[in-house]
Order: C-alpha cells, then sequence, then structure tokens
C-alpha cells in the first residue's frame, strides 16, 4: 500500500541521486579510476534493492552480487573483490534484518518462494549459505584475476625483451651494412657513432683507435646538437679538423693512464654512474671532456683490442642502465668487426704480447 509506495520512491529517489553524483564527478575528473569503487558500490545498492523487492532472502536474484564482485575483481584486483563482498554481505545482512524485524515491509514476489522469508530458519540457512558464498566467490575471481594480471605482466615483460632484442638485431645489421656503404674509415665512424646515438638517445659518443705509437688517439667525436628548440640534430667533428673539435686527445696505453687506457688494455667495460667518486678517472681527460655519466668499451676482434668507444649522457638525464650498456657492450665488438674490415693493416693492441700495439 502506501508504505510499500514510501519505500519504493525512496529507492528510486536514492538510486538517481547518487547516479546523479556519479555523472557529475566523471565529468570533472580527468582520472576516473577513483570512481570505479563508487560505482561498484552503486551497483551494490541497486542489486541490494532489486533483491529486496522480488522477496528479500527468498528472492533468486541474489545472485547479482555475484557479478557485482566480479566486476570488481576485474576493474581493481583482488582486494576489491573482497571489498565489495563484505559490502554485498553487510547490503544483504541489514535488508533480511530490517525485513524479519518489520521495519521494511515483506515482499511477495514469487508465489512459490510466498511466506519463506517469515521463516527464522529459513532465513538464518538463506543468510549464512549468501554470506558463504560471496566470500567463496571473492576468493575464486580474486585467484583467477590474480593469475591473469600476473600473466599479463609476463607478457609485457617478454614483449619488451623482444622488443629490445629486435632494436639490437637491427642495430648489429645496420652496423654490418655500413661495409657495403662506406669506404673510408671515417664513414664508417661516423656512421657507428651517429647509430648509437640515435638507438640509446645518447648526448655524445667518442671513438679512440689504437695508434702505432703505443697510445690511444681520439679518432671521432660525435654529439647530439639542438639548433632548434623542437628539433635536435646531429653535429660531428674529427681528430683531421681540431679547430672544430676543440679536442686533441692522445691516452698512453698504460694502466695508470685512466679507465679508457685500462679498458684497451684489459678488455674490460666500464659504466661509471658516478665519475667523482671513481678511482681511475684522468683528471686532466675529464677536464676536457666533462665528467657527466658515462661508458667504456673496447673494441676487440680474435683477442686484439682496436680501440674503444666512449658514451656520455648528461647528469639531468641519468646514467647509462644497464640494458643499455648491454646493447652497448655487443655493439663494440659489431664494430670492431666492421671498423677492422674496412682497413686490415691498422694497428691494434695484443695483451698477450707484452701490451704492444703492432
Amino acid at each position: 500500500g502506501e508504505k510499500q509506495l514510501i519505500v519504493n520512491g525512496v529507492n528510486l529517489g536514492v538510486i538517481l541521486v547518487l547516479n546523479l553524483v556519479y555523472i557529475g564527478l566523471a565529468r570533472r575528473m580527468h582520472d576516473l579510476r577513483p570512481l570505479i569503487l563508487f560505482q561498484l558500490l552503486i551497483d551494490v545498492l541497486q542489486v541490494t534493492l532489486t533483491v529486496y523487492k522480488t522477496g528479500g532472502v527468498a528472492s533468486p536474484f541474489g545472485v547479482l552480487f555475484f557479478f557485482v564482485i566480479f566486476e570488481a575483481a576485474i576493474l581493481r584486483g583482488g582486494a576489491a573483490s573482497y571489498i565489495i563482498a563484505a559490502v554485498s554481505s553487510a547490503a544483504f545482512s541489514l535488508t533480511a534484518l530490517l525485513t524479519i524485524r518489520g521495519i521494511l515491509p515483506q515482499q511477495d514476489y514469487f508465489s512459490p518462494f510466498v511466506g519463506l522469508q517469515r521463516s527464522e530458519a529459513f532465513v538464518v540457512l538463506s543468510w549464512a549459505f549468501s554470506i558463504a558464498s560471496f566470500f567463496g566467490f571473492a576468493a575464486l575471481t580474486a585467484h583467477l584475476t590474480g593469475l591473469l594480471a600476473r600473466r599479463q605482466r609476463r607478457l609485457r615483460s617478454a614483449y619488451a625483451i623482444m622488443k629490445r632484442r629486435d632494436a639490437t638485431l637491427i642495430l648489429m645489421h645496420r652496423t654490418s651494412k655500413a661495409l657495403n656503404s662506406f669506404e673510408t674509415t671515417e664513414e664508417v665512424a661516423d656512421n657507428i657513432l651517429g647509430e648509437l646515438l640515435s638507438h640509446l638517445n645518447l648526448h655524445r659518443a667518442l671513438l679512440y683507435l689504437v695508434g702505432a705509437d703505443r697510445v690511444l688517439h681520439l679518432f671521432m667525436v660525435k654529439e647530439r646538437a639542438t639548433t632548434d628548440a623542437a628539433v635536435e640534430t646531429y653535429s660531428d667533428s674529427t681528430l683531421t679538423s681540431p679547430a672544430s673539435s676543440g679536442l686533441n686527445v692522445t691516452i698512453p696505453l698504460e694502466e695508470t693512464a685512466g679507465l679508457t687506457a685500462r679498458c684497451a688494455m684489459l678488455q674490460e667495460p666500464y659504466n661509471i654512474v658516478d665519475p667523482e667518486s671513481s678511482p681511475h678517472i684522468n683528471r686532466e681527460l675529464a677536464r676536457k671532456i666533462g665528467l657527466n655519466p658515462f661508458a667504456l668499451a673496447p673494441m676487440v676482434l680474435r683477442g686484439k683490442t682496436v680501440g674503444v668507444i666512449g658514451l656520455d649522457r648528461s647528469k639531468d638525464n641519468g646514467a647509462i642502465q644497464n640494458e643499455e650498456f648491454r646493447i652497448f657492450k655487443v655493439f663494440a665488438n659489431q664494430a670492431a668487426i666492421t671498423l677492422r674490415s674496412i682497413d686490415p693493416s691498422a694497428p691494434v693492441y695484443c695483451p698477450s704480447v707484452a701490451g704492444s700495439a703492432r
């Protein structure tokens, strides 16, 4: 009668107001993820009202709670499914309590179930079974969505690895292709350093070649230069024109001469995150080229050092990362093959022959 109309009107009004609030928030917020839980709570309330109107604890529509729990697990993860299971349990329990106490009018909707909600034993049994089902279903969905999330993370990780490997193979291919595209060491060196700068997004790459006078000569410097606020280009300079480079560097092949010399002699790569604290830094060389985080890799072919490649990146953009360093080490050996093929007579450093260059 009149009491039932009031209850239905209140139900409709509450749902309408909550949805209007949701729409208003959705229009104001750019990130809608915080609203997901709010929408789930609205769904729980809507299902609760539907269950109440169709017979309360005797309603077959209690199964709708499971859909909201599953929705929570999909949208927000396993923890959210337990939260919605708890909220659903509280709403279902409150409805059953208010109905059996006579505060809410009984709803006889399906004729085969008429009167069941008035039986205390049936209400308690249905309540206990529903609550246990809510949390059991939440546990199942949390487990399944957890498995899906872990598999998705593994797939993303595998895709990232495959993408990096593909990029590395492309880099190696371009380095090898330089053999068929260029005829001089200068052209090949320019191409090699340019590929490194582009692939690893660096600021500068330096190429040192072994000289016959037992020293490393800084053969080429290639830098990323900005000529326009929105456009980055590469500017290069070689030691054949010292005035343009400003770097006329020779490094004796002695371990005391710094990390670059050690890299060539010991054939070991280095990734220096904090140059200031490194004990083997050549301070004289550092004054010429700066003290940004840098990496060095020897170019080695058949146990002989062809030269050394150095990379650096400004402190603001961070050090060379481990994955970048791994690609760099592989690239250095490929560069050695390419440079040696262009000029087989160039001097090399052979550690097995008393560290001589020949």
